[in-house]
């Protein structure tokens, strides 16, 4: 059982652990053991710091789309699971079953929910959960940006937590997949580009180590961009070798996307 996300409120000690469900059904084994649920276990599971000794509470908050509303509360009176529904539409957030909500949660909610103006300003485009696949393009981008601030190497942590900004909110298992998703991706990418990375474990041998063998500027003499540039243009002579068309070059981020000056004088004599 691995909750979507665990807010803590420090002046009140309230933790509330929230289950998201796009769907209109709830698993109602799974409500039951979220009931059982003691504060101390989700302690230990999202390895909170607390700032002193302190009595916790909980309480659990499913949340789901408003066109499931009704589905939804009747799955939870079945699970005789009393917990407060938080339901979003495009056009406002509600909560319903107020009288399962603790007054932490009434106190920030108002009782005719919260308007929506415009849609949400940012999402979260992977997690845990996402495929393998999905972060190959951002692992590559950080990868880019380290080997151009002249770094020795990065580790698979290291690149998960600039990948996913949110990365110390997930719990200990979810942070372990993000890093094993991570490690792939990295190992994927020095695969494509061993003149530029090698994995390796750790001296710890506990995560991966990313090494990173020479930056871009050891590549040619005529300075930065160009050698930019020129490793842009080998990365794409590369790719037209691979299945996959969503695959982004390696330099595209750090290249100028224009080489026409630099064609130009390779074909003067």
């Amino acid at each position: 059982m691995v909750a979507d996300v665990v807010l803590f409120h420090r002046e009140a000690a309230h933790l509330v652990v929230c289950e998201s469900k796009s769907g209109a059904n709830v698993e109602v084994d799974q409500a039951r053991r979220y009931g059982r649920l003691l504060p101390q276990n989700v302690v230990r599971a999202v390895s909170l710091s607390l700032p002193h000794a302190m009595e916790l509470s909980l309480e659990i908050l499913y949340v789901g789309l408003e066109e499931h509303a009704e589905r939804l509360t009747l799955s939870l009176d079945a699970a005789k699971a009393n917990c407060p529904l938080l339901t979003v539409s495009d056009k406002s957030i509600k909560l319903l079953r107020p009288e399962h909500a603790s007054a932490n949660l009434l106190a920030g909610i108002p009782a005719d929910g919260v308007g929506l103006l415009a849609p949400p300003t940012s999402y979260i485009p992977y997690d845990h959960e996402s495929d393998d696949t999905e972060f190959v393009v951002p692992v590559r981008g950080r990868l880019v940006q380290a080997a151009s601030r002249g770094e020795v190497s990065v580790t698979a942590r290291g690149l998960a937590e600039a990948c996913c900004p949110r990365f110390g909110h997930y719990g200990r298992q979810a942070r372990g997949q993000i890093v094993a998703k991570v490690a792939k991706a990295a190992r994927q990418i020095a695969t494509e580009h061993p003149d530029t990375f090698r994995c390796a474990m750790s001296p710890g041998r506990d995560e991966t180590l990313v090494n990173i063998l020479r930056t871009p500027e050891d590549f040619d003499a005529r300075g930065r961009t160009q050698a930019y540039q020129a490793l842009s243009r080998r990365s794409r002579s590369r790719q037209r070798l691979q299945t996959d068309p969503n695959q982004l070059d390696l330099l595209q981020e750090l290249g100028d996307g224009d080489d026409s000056e630099d064609n130009e004088a390779e074909e003067r004599p």
